[in-house]
């Protein structure tokens, strides 16, 4: 059974193709990017209600067909995916969707309180960190990897986004069931190395740091270079990954955020924290 996003996406489609117009078209009358329509359509995140209603009015949608959208879209933007239907798809569709949002964006901010953050892992570190976040289907696990790699490879090159990360002490100390103590040390090795690219800013909460805001959950918030596409913030819980949109959702994460690095040491601080964990007593 389709939930309701996705009968939303399929529904939104038709309006589209009833109306004779093509992604690009529809993007263009409703002054949104055609990525937008494209992911609207298959169900890649939360819906956008004022979205919806842009799409209806450039689609010439009648009364009737209109009241019955919106119904639906309010049922998709409150929906809870079951588990089995939110881990749907391989690994490395996953990170290849990343890949693509990353090369479109200019600027990304990422809080990660559990691990080292995904573009930074080593391939040891990425294969365990893959498959314990994720507990069935391990479809695509080995293309996942590489995958997980070129993502940490986009962030050297020229025109690489701004990449911002913040993540606890804690998040450096873990360790899967896997990792030895000699992998872990080769992930801190590439995360200090990574913290000196220009494109690049690592700051580190210390264990006993006072904070204003709980490290509940991981969360990655993405600003694109075309202006007609709205942010995204996705987050990271262990059933489920959610993808925000719209203005009221982003202003908490936010101030979530601002608290966090206000908690943080400064990246050269940061760095120095990890350089003490690689040489302790030095």
């Amino acid at each position: 059974m389709l939930r309701p996003r996705e009968r939303l996406g399929r529904e939104l489609r038709s309006l589209r193709v009833l109306a004779g117009l093509t992604g690009p078209q529809l993007a263009e009358r409703m002054g949104v990017s055609q990525s937008r329509v494209s992911r609207t359509e298959t169900a890649k995140y939360r819906i956008d209600l004022e979205v919806v209603r842009q799409w209806l009015t450039a689609t010439g949608a009648d009364e009737p067909t209109r009241q019955r959208i919106l119904s639906l879209a309010e049922q998709a933007a409150t929906e809870i995916a079951e588990y089995r239907s939110i881990f749907r798809g391989s690994l490395f569709n996953a990170q290849q969707a990343r890949i693509q949002a990353e090369a479109a964006a200019t600027r990304l901010r990422h809080f990660q309180p559990f691990q080292i953050p995904g573009p930074f892992q080593t391939p040891a570190y990425a294969r365990v960190a893959l498959q314990t976040g994720r507990v069935q289907d391990l479809a695509g696990l080995d293309e996942a990897i590489d995958a997980r790699m070129r993502r940490g490879e986009q962030l050297r090159q020229p025109g690489a986004p701004d990449y911002h990360v913040v993540l606890t002490e804690l998040a450096l100390r873990y360790r899967p069931v896997g990792i030895s103590d000699a992998d872990r040390e080769r992930a801190w090795r590439k995360l200090v190395d990574v913290a000196g690219w220009p494109a690049v800013t690592v700051q580190i909460i210390p264990a006993d740091a006072p904070m204003r805001q709980a490290p509940m959950c991981a969360f990655l918030m993405t600003e694109f270079a075309d202006p007609r596409e709205s942010p995204i913030v996705q987050v990271e819980l262990p059933a489920v990954e959610m993808t925000f949109s719209g203005a009221d959702d982003l202003a908490a994460f936010e101030i979530a955020w601002q608290r966090l690095v206000d908690a943080a040491l400064d990246p050269k601080a940061s760095r120095q924290l990890i350089t003490v964990l690689l040489h302790p007593g030095s």
